[in-house]
Protein backbone atom coordinates (compact mmCIF):
# COMPACT_ATOMS: atom_id res chain seq x y z
CA UNK A 1 0.00 0.00 0.00
CA UNK A 2 1.46 3.18 -0.77
CA UNK A 3 1.57 6.30 1.57
CA UNK A 4 -1.30 8.52 1.28
CA UNK A 5 -0.43 11.78 -0.08
CA UNK A 6 -1.22 15.02 1.52
CA UNK A 7 -3.38 17.84 0.46
CA UNK A 8 -2.03 19.62 -2.14
CA UNK A 9 -2.23 23.57 -2.58
CA UNK A 10 -0.04 24.14 -5.44
CA UNK A 11 -2.29 23.86 -8.77
CA UNK A 12 -0.84 20.50 -10.79
CA UNK A 13 -0.14 20.74 -14.41
CA UNK A 14 -2.44 18.08 -16.43
CA UNK A 15 0.27 17.43 -18.95
CA UNK A 16 3.22 17.03 -16.44
CA UNK A 17 0.76 14.75 -14.62
CA UNK A 18 -0.27 12.68 -18.02
CA UNK A 19 3.26 12.62 -18.63
CA UNK A 20 5.02 11.62 -15.58
CA UNK A 21 5.59 8.06 -16.03
CA UNK A 22 5.03 7.74 -12.01
CA UNK A 23 1.45 8.71 -12.49
CA UNK A 24 -1.00 5.91 -12.19
CA UNK A 25 -2.81 4.74 -15.68
CA UNK A 26 -5.98 5.17 -13.70
CA UNK A 27 -5.13 8.86 -12.91
CA UNK A 28 -4.24 9.63 -16.32
CA UNK A 29 -7.11 8.22 -17.65
CA UNK A 30 -9.37 9.96 -15.02
CA UNK A 31 -7.83 13.69 -16.21
CA UNK A 32 -8.26 12.69 -19.60
CA UNK A 33 -11.79 12.47 -19.34
CA UNK A 34 -12.33 15.41 -16.61
CA UNK A 35 -10.56 17.45 -19.12
CA UNK A 36 -13.59 16.54 -21.97
CA UNK A 37 -16.13 17.82 -19.20
CA UNK A 38 -17.85 20.94 -17.86
CA UNK A 39 -14.93 22.06 -15.34
CA UNK A 40 -17.26 22.83 -12.80
CA UNK A 41 -18.90 19.57 -12.85
CA UNK A 42 -15.51 17.99 -13.19
CA UNK A 43 -14.34 19.20 -10.29
CA UNK A 44 -17.71 18.77 -7.54
CA UNK A 45 -17.25 15.19 -8.91
CA UNK A 46 -13.53 14.95 -8.06
CA UNK A 47 -14.35 16.18 -4.72
CA UNK A 48 -16.68 14.36 -3.90
CA UNK A 49 -14.75 11.59 -5.01
CA UNK A 50 -11.72 12.79 -2.34
CA UNK A 51 -14.08 12.84 -0.08
CA UNK A 52 -15.06 9.29 -0.26
CA UNK A 53 -11.78 7.78 -0.89
CA UNK A 54 -10.46 9.67 2.51
CA UNK A 55 -13.37 7.82 4.09
CA UNK A 56 -12.36 4.85 2.64
CA UNK A 57 -9.01 5.78 3.73
CA UNK A 58 -9.67 5.98 7.23
CA UNK A 59 -12.26 2.89 7.59
CA UNK A 60 -9.13 0.99 6.14
CA UNK A 61 -7.14 2.35 8.87
CA UNK A 62 -9.25 2.34 11.82
CA UNK A 63 -9.37 5.97 12.22
CA UNK A 64 -13.49 6.11 12.32
CA UNK A 65 -13.65 3.75 14.99
CA UNK A 66 -14.77 5.64 18.50
CA UNK A 67 -12.18 5.77 21.22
Amino acid sequence: MNPPVEGQDEVLDAGAVLADPAASRWLKQSIESALQRDPVDALNDALALAAVLDGHLRDALGLNDPA
